[in-house]
C-alpha cells in the first residue's frame, strides 16, 4: 500500500494518516471511481457519501479533510479525462492569492501599479504577461517564481 496520495499539483498527502472510517470511504470512492462514470455523477456521489460521515462537522473544517481533498482531486482527474475541465495553471493561482490577500482586483491592481484590464487579460488567458508584468505581480503579492513539476495525468 501507498504512503501517499500525490495530487495533481504534486501535493502529497499522507494515507496512513487516515481514520479506519477515513479509508473505508476512499476505497468505496475509488471503487466507483474505477467505473470511469460521468464526471458530475462522480462528484454527486462522493460528496453525497461524504456527507454520511462529515455531516456533522463545519465546512471549512470538512474541505481540509486529506480524504476529501483526495476525493476532489479524483474528480478533477476524471473531469480532465472526459474533457470537461482543465488543469490548473498559474493563472489559477494568481487569482487565489489575489483575491486571498485583497478585497478586489481593483484594490491589487492598485498596490501593484497596473491596469486593471491589463491584470483581466492576463487572468482571461487574452494575454500573456512578460516576465517584468509577472515580477511585478507577484511582488505585489509577496511571491517569487520557483519551479516544480509539471502536473501528472
Amino acid at each position: 500500500m501507498k504512503k501517499f496520495y500525490e495530487t495533481l499539483e504534486n501535493k502529497k498527502i499522507d494515507i496512513k494518516a487516515l481514520s479506519k472510517q477515513d479509508h473505508e470511504f476512499l476505497e468505496k470512492v475509488k471503487k466507483y471511481y474505477s467505473k470511469k462514470p460521468d464526471w458530475n455523477v462522480f462528484s454527486n456521489y462522493w460528496l453525497k457519501e461524504g456527507q454520511k460521515i462529515w455531516g456533522g462537522k463545519q465546512k471549512r473544517e470538512v474541505v481540509n479533510l486529506p480524504v476529501f481533498l483526495i476525493c476532489q482531486d479524483l474528480e478533477a482527474h476524471l473531469g480532465i479525462e472526459q474533457g470537461k475541465t482543465r488543469l490548473p495553471d498559474y493563472r489559477d493561482e494568481l487569482v487565489a492569492l489575489i483575491d486571498k490577500e485583497f478585497d478586489s482586483h481593483y484594490q491589487f491592481c492598485r498596490k501593484a501599479g497596473i491596469a486593471q484590464d491589463t491584470l483581466s487579460r492576463i487572468l482571461n488567458k487574452r494575454r500573456e504577461p512578460s516576465l517584468t508584468m509577472l515580477r511585478i505581480i507577484l511582488d505585489a503579492l509577496g511571491c517569487k517564481i520557483s519551479f516544480q513539476k509539471k502536473h501528472r495525468l
